[in-house]
């Protein structure tokens, strides 16, 4: 019997490389506008769309562009952007209350100064549930592009992804599998990718398609036919 190996959960470096972004149906919209900057044609655009689609992703490639600087929407009260007044990135609108009257205020200023604002949230602008009349108004006549979760193409590249960041290279037929069966969305791929690699590494084996349907089996207790569990498994 093989010795479980001790799995340290060590957190994973961020890549925020524009190269290493994959461009799909349901995101180039939202790069695209990305990339247009300086030439937007209004001091504020919105993209938005689900947990973990690749709004922070697209905002960092933004501010690789523009040298944006960052604020969570709780904290824009205490925010001081004062002159040059740079290009300005708010996260997360709608996801934890926020003053509205100090929205509208950076948003004047992006106005009045030339320069530019992109907000990201969760919700398409119109669900914003904002108590200011001038500030909803505001709000809806800016850009606003939605990011969709990803197709099965998409999956399957940020599986790989994943895997390759944790120094894992798997065979196409485990990527297959995974997309075959697994939920659509890309926190669904930490989760799964981060599960067979502490598994993997504690038991000493590879990554097969016979391990990752073990795996897979485990997180999802009765939803997989486990087909081929029986199939041999290498140490690593």
């Amino acid at each position: 019997m093989k010795e479980a190996q001790l799995v340290l959960d060590l957190p994973l470096p961020r890549c925020w490389d524009e190269a290493d972004f994959f461009v799909t149906p349901g995101n180039e919209q939202a790069l695209r506008l990305m990339a247009s900057w300086p030439d937007w044609q209004s001091p504020a655009v919105i993209v938005f769309g689900p947990p973990q689609c690749g709004k922070t992703y697209l905002a960092k490639i933004w501010q690789n562009r523009s040298n944006a600087s960052f604020v969570e929407a709780p904290r824009l009260a205490a925010h001081v952007w004062s002159e040059p007044y740079g290009p300005l990135i708010v996260e997360d609108i709608g996801a934890e209350p926020f003053d509205e009257t100090a929205l509208f205020h950076h948003l004047n200023l992006a106005r009045e100064h030339g320069s530019s604002i992109l907000l990201t949230s969760e919700t398409a602008p119109g669900l914003w549930n904002l108590a200011l009349p001038d500030l909803r108004s505001r709000v809806r006549s800016y850009p606003a592009v939605e990011i969709r979760q990803p197709g099965g193409e998409h999956l399957a590249a940020l599986l790989v992804k994943h895997f390759a960041d944790r120094q894992i290279e798997v065979a196409p037929d485990v990527i297959s599998y995974l997309v075959a069966r697994m939920e659509r969305s890309m926190p669904a791929v930490e989760r799964l990718v981060s599960a067979i690699d502490k598994l993997a590494l504690s038991e000493r084996r590879k990554v097969t398609r016979a391990f990752v349907a073990k795996v897979f089996k485990e997180l999802f207790a009765g939803k997989e036919d486990g087909a081929d569990d029986d199939e041999s498994e290498g140490d690593i």
